[in-house]
């Protein structure tokens, strides 16, 4: 059986910039809801301590404010090709470069996991503060329910 990563990162005094560390927390509170092979990390706001992380796993799913340009709340998996290869025109909220110099890090390492995805949220507002914004927190619920399934997905195809 596959060890898969699932690794919330953000910054909460950011605004929606933490909504990766909130999905993560809740996704904690129903660990029994998904398979027994998940394991869930706080990776804060990303860096290099993510590096080694990333290496343990051979799926992992990164949970972070993604600025893709959609709709507040609207949720993209992307997979590490895409971001790496800039198919998609993304940026990864505070954490752009180093969760991508991770990554690319991680391959050139020959550590990265087999499979990689990032499972990206469009935040309203990063600027300081401790809430999420109204507008995503509105659909947290929903967000819960996509991620939860895309993770039983992922986890069922190996």
């Amino acid at each position: 059986m596959k060890k898969v990563g699932v690794i919330g990162i953000g910054n909460p005094l950011r605004r929606d910039d933490g909504i990766g560390i909130v999905l993560l927390e809740k996704l904690v509170e129903r660990r029994n809801e998904l398979p027994e092979n998940v394991d869930f990390v706080n990776g804060g706001t990303g860096g290099m301590n993510l590096l080694h992380i990333l290496a343990r796993y051979d799926v992992v799913v990164v949970i972070d404010a993604v600025n893709f340009d959609g709709e507040v709340g609207e949720s993209k998996l992307f997979k590490s090709e895409d971001v790496n290869s800039q198919k998609i025109p993304i940026n990864i909220s505070t954490h752009e470069s180093d969760i991508l110099k991770v990554i690319q890090l991680s391959k050139k390492l020959k550590e990265c996991p087999s499979k990689l995805f990032i499972f990206g949220i469009q935040p309203e507002d990063t600027s300081f503060g401790q809430t999420i914004s109204t507008n995503l927190e509105t659909v947290v619920e929903s967000l819960m329910f996509c991620l939860e399934n895309k993770i039983k997905k992922i986890c069922s195809v190996g």
